[in-house]
C-alpha cells in the first residue's frame, strides 16, 4: 500500500526526530560516565585557595626528640604567630603511650626529660615564653605513666618572692630540683631596665602528687 506523499513526508521527520533523540540519550550517557567528568564532581568541593589556610598554620616551628630511660618523646609546636599548636607523643620501649595536641599561646624556649622525684615515672617539662611584652614564662609538664600521662602544674609567684617580677621568666632542670630565674624590678624602673638584680626560685615535685611545690629563693645583685 502506497502512502501519500504528505504521509511520506511526515514519516520522514518522525524517523529523523527518533534518530536525534536516541544519539541525544546516547551521548548523555556516554558523558555522565566520562571519568574527566566524575573528577571534575569531586574536586568543586574543595576549599578555594584564597580561603584555604596559610601554610604558617601548619609549619613545625619547634621540634625536639628525648630520651629517659626507657621512654622517647617528640615535641613540636605547628604555626609562627603567637597562636601555635602544641604536639606531644610519647613512647615506652617502642610502644606508643600517648599522642596529644593542645592550643600553646607563646613560644617554646626549651623542653626537658628529666625523674626529679625518683619514681619509675619520668616527667616531660616543657618551657614557653608567653607571646606579651613581658615574655611571662609557663611551664607545661607532665608525668608519664604505665597507661598514660598526668598534668603537673607549678605554682604562681606569690609573697616576698613574687615581689619586683614583671616576667622574662627562664626554667632550668639542676639536680632534682626546677629553678625559675628572673630579674628583679625596682618601683621606678623601665620596662627595658630592671635594676634589682636576679631571682631564682627553686621547687621541688614531691614523690606522690602533680604540684610542685616551692622550696626556696635567693637575690642575686645586679653586677
Amino acid at each position: 500500500m502506497k502512502l501519500p506523499a504528505p504521509h511520506l513526508f511526515s514519516a520522514a521527520i518522525l524517523l529523523a526526530l527518533a534518530s536525534l533523540s536516541a544519539c541525544d540519550t546516547q551521548r548523555s550517557i556516554t558523558e555522565t560516565a566520562d571519568p574527566k567528568t566524575s573528577l571534575r564532581s569531586s574536586t568543586a568541593t574543595e576549599v578555594p585557595a584564597a580561603t584555604a589556610p596559610p601554610v604558617s598554620a601548619t609549619a613545625v616551628s619547634y621540634h625536639k626528640e628525648l630520651t629517659e630511660g626507657d621512654h622517647r618523646f617528640v615535641v613540636e609546636t605547628k604555626g609562627e604567630g603567637s597562636q601555635r599548636q602544641l604536639v606531644l607523643s610519647a613512647k615506652e620501649s617502642g610502644r606508643d603511650l600517648t599522642t596529644n595536641t593542645q592550643a600553646l599561646n607563646g613560644t617554646v624556649t626549651d623542653v626537658v626529660a628529666t625523674n626529679l622525684n625518683n619514681d619509675k615515672f619520668p616527667e616531660l617539662l616543657v618551657f614557653v615564653s608567653d607571646a606579651g611584652s613581658g615574655s611571662y614564662g609557663q611551664v607545661v609538664g607532665y608525668s608519664f605513666l604505665n597507661q598514660g600521662r598526668r598534668a603537673l602544674t607549678l605554682p604562681d609567684l606569690t609573697g616576698a618572692a613574687a615581689e619586683g617580677y614583671q616576667g622574662q621568666d627562664v626554667f632550668k632542670v639542676q639536680g632534682q630540683e626546677l629553678l625559675r630565674s628572673f630579674p628583679l624590678y625596682k618601683p621606678a624602673d623601665p620596662n627595658c631596665c630592671p635594676s634589682g638584680g636576679i631571682r631564682t626560685v627553686r621547687y621541688k615535685l614531691p614523690e606522690t602528687g602533680v604540684a610542685f611545690q616551692q622550696v626556696s629563693f635567693a637575690d642575686q645583685a645586679k653586677k
